[in-house]
């Protein structure tokens, strides 16, 4: 069986971040980038299950779109446990455009299962995963929590509205990840660093796609608050505030 996991390059959650003058971009400048949170776990699941079961999982494969610069985040996945990379050179521009060119290396390949994490921590989409699946035909499994192999089975649980789902997943299929699918992302050892240095990371172009969405301006959210202060005898103006700041008369 052939396991994918797609990973994004994002900025790191403490990361300060600052937008351009114009407000037409963000500033590179001084950010630490990472892998996407949700994909680090999904990864870190994978790369656990191919070692338990490595005749099962014959291979892991870690696929990403974006620049030269998301090369040191492809590294980490590899010392994580992945066998290989796949680096298709774009900018990200949209889920959609990121979820058609990821599609034709699944169907290339034949993939068996893919996983995806459920959002990525810069834009939050929570889209790729979804649109993965309906440009492959592949099956959608969302919010999984836990996958492990049991007699040559994929056995997966799925959170949803009323409790949890314990299924059977059929391959192909698009395992859409949630926390809780393992305990932390993994740490590498300096020998798994040293020996991601020689594992294969194939590029390839962009094949034309077109996108649905377009980045016009960005900005951050305010900051300035307020704050009343009330006395524990004064129930008649609490009730007042919180009328008034929930828009009811």
């Amino acid at each position: 069986m052939k396991m994918l996991v797609c990973i994004s390059h994002v900025p790191d959650t403490e990361t300060d971040i600052r937008i351009t003058a114009d407000g037409s971009s963000i500033d590179l400048n001084g950010i630490t980038w990472i892998i996407n949170p949700w994909d680090e776990l999904a990864l870190t699941r994978a790369a656990q299950l191919r070692k338990e079961h490595p005749a099962f999982i014959e291979s892991l494969t870690v696929i990403t779109v974006g620049r030269d610069d998301t090369v040191p985040s492809l590294r980490k996945a590899l010392a994580l446990g992945a066998d290989n990379a796949v680096r298709i050179d774009a900018d990200p521009v949209d889920s959609w455009f990121v979820a058609s060119q990821i599609a034709e290396v699944v169907k290339r390949d034949k993939y068996d299962v893919v996983l995806t994490g459920t959002e990525s921590s810069d834009f939050n989409g929570f889209a790729v995963g979804g649109m993965l699946a309906g440009i492959t035909g592949y099956a959608c499994l969302p919010n999984i929590t836990s996958m492990n192999i049991e007699d040559n089975k994929i056995m997966v649980h799925r959170e949803t509205g009323d409790g949890k789902e314990r299924l059977e997943a059929e391959v192909p299929f698009i395992a859409v990840i949630q926390k809780g699918i393992t305990s932390a992302p993994g740490i590498p050892t300096m020998r798994d660093i040293m020996q991601a240095r020689n594992k294969p990371v194939e590029v390839l172009p962009a094949l034309a796609a077109g996108h649905f969405t377009e980045n016009t301006a960005y900005s951050l959210p305010g900051t300035e608050k307020q704050c009343t202060m009330i006395t524990e005898n004064e129930y008649g103006l609490l009730a007042e505030k919180l009328y008034a700041g929930a828009g009811i008369s």
